[in-house]
């Protein structure tokens, strides 16, 4: 019965992306649970900024030490089977967390494991989508599959505020550890196996990426996404933190409300990156990239000054941020797979994320350093210098796109 459900489904493009993109937000019920229990996980762990930075940077360090081997290999072998190992990791680095998960060094560990999870569920996820779509779908298909991952990260915010209000943050980590379990049996019961695409020409070893790393139209967009993942994950890192600061400037203390705030914030980061996309096939997608992150870094220097003004403009310009931040996103992505080399879609997507998502392992870290040093989370300037300094990492990505451009003789980015 199964087997006839999952070919109608393969048959449908549009179910098949439904379906791939529930099943990336289940896996990712974990995503923004330590985000969301921060504020009381800093000073329960007695941690400083660029300690609570590194257990979020340690998430994408899982990530990108995962990729490699987790989704290069998807040029060769199904995806469909990547994506379970990825599943059984995810729910064992939640897990951790909820037994083991006590102090800075166990949970570092545990995060680590976690992010190896979500190294072999989302891209290979993105495989599983391109290798049984046609080409003509893939733009519009990338998009709402990464627009995915932001009303992962939502969810998780929601449901790990809602849970702390009757559950101890260890029970927490207990329960969202059954998401990547319902992922599991919604890939072994509705997705068919399927073998990828050969790659043209002599066949090369499943981690050999040197056509990818050779091509420099597809480097501009994945060094670009280095800068975009840095601006991004450091924002939603601290953005709890700094709404919680705000709300202390005005003698309110609510972790509740402040969760709500980062709920609301992935979402309307999910209609920005499906918009941006849109605008992206209609202007170009260097162009699109090039003004929301140029608006971005505007946005983040205004938002971090003004922290202590009353709390409906700190959400209202959280909101814009969220807006300027997310436009490029699934452009970015879009044009990493429109210009992989043929046959080697999966080293390229593994580039894309060992590169871009290094950037989301330093980024909250480097932010958590500019807190310690100038100020801590109850200075204005602190968190002004640390919102500016998010928008310089989006900058930097947009330099890389123009300069790898140039350098793209004779194949202009697309």
């Amino acid at each position: 019965m199964f087997k006839e459900l999952a070919r109608s489904i393969e048959a449908r493009p549009i179910v098949l992306l439904v379906l791939l993109c529930l099943i990336q937000v289940a896996t990712m019920m974990g995503f923004s649970t330590y985000w969301s229990l921060l504020p009381i996980l800093q000073p329960a762990w007695d941690m400083t900024n660029e300690q609570a930075g590194w257990l979020s940077g340690m998430l994408f360090g899982g990530y990108v030490l995962a990729v490699p081997f987790l989704v290069t290999v998807t040029d060769h072998r199904d995806a469909r089977g990547i994506m379970l190992i990825g599943f059984v990791l995810a729910f064992l680095g939640l897990a951790g967390m909820a037994l083991a998960g006590d102090g800075f060094w166990p949970a570092l560990f545990w995060r680590t494991l976690a992010g190896a999870g979500l190294a072999g569920s989302y891209m290979p996820g993105l495989k599983v989508l391109t290798d049984r779509l046609d080409t003509s779908r893939h733009a519009r298909a990338v998009a709402f599959y990464t627009a995915s991952f932001s009303v992962g990260a939502g969810i998780s915010y929601l449901v790990s505020g809602f849970l702390f209000q009757y559950l101890s943050w260890q029970s927490v980590f207990a329960v969202i550890a059954l998401g990547p379990v319902v992922s599991a049996a919604l890939v072994i019961l509705l997705v068919l196996p399927r073998q990828p695409e050969r790659p043209e020409g002599r066949q090369r070893h499943a981690l050999d990426v040197r056509p990818v790393l050779k091509s420099p139209g597809t480097m501009a967009y994945v060094l670009a996404y280095a800068g975009h993942t840095a601006e991004l994950f450091a924002m939603r890192s601290w953005l709890v933190p700094f709404v919680v600061s705000s709300f202390a400037f005005h003698g309110v203390a609510n972790e509740v409300d402040a969760a709500v705030v980062a709920t609301t914030v992935s979402f309307v980061a999910v209609f920005s990156s499906l918009a941006g996309a849109e605008l992206a096939v209609r202007f170009g997608r260097v162009r699109l990239i090039g003004a929301a992150m140029v608006l971005s870094f505007v946005v983040a220097l205004i938002t971090g000054f003004a922290v202590a003004l009353p709390i409906w403009i700190v959400v209202t310009l959280c909101l814009l941020y969220a807006l300027t931040i997310q436009a490029d996103s699934a452009a970015i992505t879009a044009g990493a797979v429109a210009m992989a080399p043929k046959g080697h879609r999966g080293a390229t997507l593994a580039v894309h994320s060992v590169i871009g998502f290094s950037g989301a392992l330093i980024g909250p870290p480097i932010v958590g350093v500019m807190l310690d040093v100038s100020g801590g989370q109850s200075s204005v300037l602190a968190w002004g210098l640390s919102f500016t300094l998010m928008g310089i990492f989006g900058l930097f990505g947009l330099a890389c796109l123009v300069w790898l451009g140039r350098q793209a003789r004779g194949c202009a980015l697309r």
